[in-house]
């Protein structure tokens, strides 16, 4: 088995925001970063009851509860959700990240 990794960008007031996504056995990994490098951020965990809990960082934590409660829901498992953006940002790029999120859970229905 091969882990398939989906990713993709979209350019957010000037600056470039990507996310990934990847589907274990168990689990959902979300991962959104602005930049050309990828980074870990405040991350999230949800669970398929849509149970939620901070497990480091302190931003963006209602954006990445909400990403997570949709993973979560769409594909059954907990979900890990980590943001990097910068300060402030998650308030402008929030629907463009559910927007990305749900195009990259579409090309993982697509995979399996």
């Amino acid at each position: 088995m091969s882990l398939v990794f989906s990713t993709e960008s979209v350019e957010i007031d000037g600056r470039r925001v990507s996310g990934g996504l990847l589907e274990l056995g168990n689990a959902v990994l979300a991962l959104f970063w602005e930049g050309e490098r990828s980074v870990l951020g405040s991350t999230t965990l949800t669970l398929p009851s849509r149970v939620s809990s901070q497990l480091i960082g302190d931003r963006d934590q209602l954006l990445g509860q909400m990403i997570g409660e949709y993973l979560a829901n769409r594909f059954g498992k907990m979900t890990l959700v980590s943001t990097n953006l910068p300060p402030g940002s998650a308030s402008v790029a929030g629907k463009a990240l559910i927007e990305m999120t749900r195009r990259l859970a579409e090309k993982m229905s697509g995979i399996g």
